[in-house]
């Protein structure tokens, strides 16, 4: 991704967090009731950002989760509200351009970066794309597994005990294989093993076949990454939102191709769905014990 357009993704990432009414904002910087009472359970919702993605840009991205989500937080059923909800980046560090896409490659279909790039080959659009990445892919064939662990690592211990938290993951893009290989680690590690249920996932623009743990998810129907990676892999998760009508998906070239997750929660019906489906895993959430 080039320096201009990362800027224009952090400009319209700030612009997006400082938008809408000043009510919307002052639920994002105020505090929560519940989260003054320290014997309130409490709820970790992490972000876990795709490829390509800078710290500083998921840090804008999990400010635009958080400043949603609280939003919407006086209107959830009062068992949702005694929570205190604690905001994280679980961050997947960039390697650049071709580490990240090599990597999903990689993980989402279990075969070599170089097998990956040459079935891609006949899919036009990724034309540019190749021409860029396949000249160094040799050089770096390996996926980030000290990531996954990390991961799966900070999910036990805030289940677990002392801590004794439930855990919401919102990964997007990539970020959708990191939580699903980190699921089954924190369900794998040495006893005592996290609750069933205790872990779940909301994912959004996911190159992946399935969301682990009976997780939700959104992809757009415009999101032009995840098309192209369905076209190839007919098993990838169906698209099921969209974007709706919008100028800023013509003139913007950081949302031009769907697949930015601002513009994932920046625009009906996938900003509504994705904060629906976020609801629906914080009531299934609020069922279970984390420390029995």
């Amino acid at each position: 991704m080039k320096v201009r357009s990362r800027r224009l993704i952090m400009v319209l990432g700030l612009l997006a967090l400082l938008a809408g009414t000043p009510d919307l904002v002052a639920a994002q910087t105020g505090p929560q009731l519940a989260c003054q009472n320290p014997s309130a359970p409490r709820i970790d919702i992490f972000y876990v950002n795709g490829v390509t993605t800078t710290l500083d840009e998921a840090r804008v991205n999990a400010g635009k989760l958080e400043q949603e989500f609280l939003g919407r937080l006086a209107s959830l059923p009062a068992n949702l509200q005694g929570f205190c909800y604690l905001f994280h980046l679980n961050y997947n560090p960039t390697h650049g351009e071709v580490r990240d896409f090599l990597e999903a490659g990689e993980q989402r279909f279990g075969f070599s970066p170089t097998t990956f790039w040459q079935g891609l080959e006949s899919v036009a659009v990724f034309s540019p794309l190749l021409t860029q990445l396949q000249g160094p892919m040799t050089d770096v064939n390996q996926i980030d597994q000290a990531t996954i662990q990390r991961h799966a690592a900070r999910y036990r211990q805030e289940i677990l005990a002392p801590s004794c938290r439930r855990v919401l993951v919102v990964p997007h893009s990539q970020g959708n294989l990191y939580t699903n290989a980190a699921y089954d680690l924190a369900f794998a590690g040495p006893p005592p093993s996290p609750p069933a249920g205790a872990l779940k996932i909301a994912g959004v623009a996911t190159p992946d076949s399935l969301v682990k743990g009976n997780g939700r998810y959104r992809s757009s129907s415009t999101d032009s990454l995840i098309n192209v990676i369905r076209l190839t892999l007919s098993n990838t998760l169906p698209a099921n939102t969209n974007w709706g009508g919008n100028l800023l998906t013509l003139i913007a070239p950081a949302y031009s191709g769907g697949h930015s997750f601002i513009g994932y929660l920046s625009f009906d019906p996938s900003r509504t769905d994705i904060l629906n489906d976020i609801q629906a895993n914080l009531n299934e959430l609020a069922a279970v014990n984390p420390c029995p």
